[in-house]
């Protein structure tokens, strides 16, 4: 009785001091929230409302840091749940729902069938089962809280505070599930998870700076540094491999736990791999000499004459606006093309930029954005295809372990002098993630 006391004093301390965090943060967005009706009937209220509150106090420290309010949902309701609710929370996710979430974070796992759905590839345990999670609906503007807020309760997971939430949490359940386990960041109600990595294969796109080949064929740059950190915080051997695109394109559409990297994000790519971690963003635009800027793509005078790389999808975005466009095989030659006024501006990004102008030859600093189009993110990213979800879950626990430890932060200052003082590149870190942009 006095154990079980204590305990219930730990997750009221606990939650009392998230709870302040929260109201005291400053709130620049409104987000609704409801508790997904898809918790097991073998749970008893008691358990269900434990759950949570505890389910609730780990979202609601993700986004104090954030500035980000979060309202119940109101009462209108669909299919049992609020219809106006943005994040779920214990959200089973199933192969319906699938590509209708942002998959936040995991929170429990528990046995399935009969009236509670499964989740597919979900470990290798002989029982099969459901895991629920905090999710966010699709929509426009949500992939980056998602991907934020994911490595944010990836990185709490680690911490000393969650442990003692989630073991207070363990004890309150173990009279009704006495096998329950903490395992990869998950509360397991069936005991322990199992997410083989073994034949996890990794292979790069080679990107100088960030993925290129070495001596002895080895990869160099901070992004194979990342990765390499992330296979040693696994305790995995795997080699790093590199191939062309078209290669590790095909390989991760018809094979599983294939982990690529850095991979652009994109919306036809959503349904081809899980995103693990953030490696760099990059600022596309239009960039020129001596030319007006536009606050808008669509107000560029369709006269302009617009240069990008052969075989680059910015070739077919400047046809489709309307543009003359003409395509040359390196950065080299685009920004050769645009001093020479053979092409007006260049669709491309300031690191591209930089890495095409020659400093001794040509006042690089003259060529400045005309037109911003859009930033993209560079990933490491795991194939979708029959890929279980908790081997996913391993490695943004990892990543988020890494990108925290005095080791990679190390290693990205040592890279970032490098990259300023060698190659004169315009980019800032933030959060363990290179931008290609000066952050003023």
């Amino acid at each position: 009785m006095e154990v079980r006391k204590g305990i219930s004093s730990v997750v009221l301390f606990v939650i009392v001091c998230l709870c302040a965090l929260w109201n005291s943060s400053s709130r620049a967005q409104s987000l609704s929230y409801a508790h997904a009706p898809d918790l097991p009937n073998a749970i008893s209220p008691s358990d269900k409302r434990s759950i949570e509150t505890y389910s609730l106090a780990i979202l609601k420290y993700a986004l104090s840091s954030n500035g980000i309010d979060l309202t119940p949902a109101s009462s209108t309701v669909l299919n049992n749940t609020p219809s106006d609710a943005q994040f779920l929370i214990n959200l089973i996710r199933d192969e319906y729902n699938e590509d209708s979430y942002y998959w936040i974070a995991p929170l429990f796992a528990f046995e399935c069938g009969a009236s509670i759905r499964c989740t597919p590839n979900a470990g290798s345990q002989p029982t099969t089962i459901a895991v629920s999670y905090i999710a966010l609906a699709k929509s426009k503007g949500s992939a980056d809280i998602a991907e934020r807020l994911s490595e944010i309760i990836a990185q709490y997971k680690s911490s000393d505070a969650f442990t003692l939430l989630a073991n207070a949490m363990q004890e309150k359940l173990k009279s009704s599930f006495p096998d329950n386990l903490l395992t990869l960041g998950t509360l397991s109600l069936v005991g322990e998870l199992q997410a083989n990595t073994d034949n996890l294969w990794v292979i790069a796109d080679v990107v100088p700076l960030f993925s290129e080949v070495g001596e002895r064929g080895k990869l160099k740059g901070i992004a194979a540094d990342l990765v390499r950190d992330i296979l040693d915080e696994m305790t995995l051997e795997q080699n790093i491999l590199s191939a062309p695109w078209a290669r590790i394109a095909k390989e991760a559409m018809s094979k599983s736990n294939v982990l690529v990297f850095s991979v652009i994000r994109t919306d036809e790519r959503e349904n081809v791999f899980h995103w693990v971690t953030p490696v760099s963003r990059n600022l596309h635009g239009l960039y020129g000499i001596d030319k007006p800027y536009f606050d808008s793509f669509s107000d560029v005078p369709k006269t302009y004459r617009v240069g990008t790389l052969l075989e680059d999808y910015r070739y077919n975005v400047a046809i489709e606006h309307g543009f003359k466009v003409k395509a040359y095989d390196s950065w080299q030659a685009l920004v050769d093309a645009l001093i020479n006024n053979d092409v007006d501006t260049i669709f491309g990004s300031q690191g591209a930029i930089d890495f095409g102008c020659n400093p001794n030859q040509f006042k690089c600093e003259t060529i400045t954005l005309t037109s911003k189009y859009d930033i993209s993110t560079a990933y490491l990213a795991l194939s979708k295809r029959d890929t279980c979800v908790l081997v996913l879950e391993k490695l943004k626990l990892a990543a988020a372990g890494v990108k925290m430890s005095d080791k990679f932060n190390e290693q990205l200052s040592s890279w970032s002098d490098m990259v300023s003082q060698e190659y004169g590149i315009a980019h800032h870190t933030e959060h363990g993630v290179v931008h290609l942009w000066n952050p003023n």
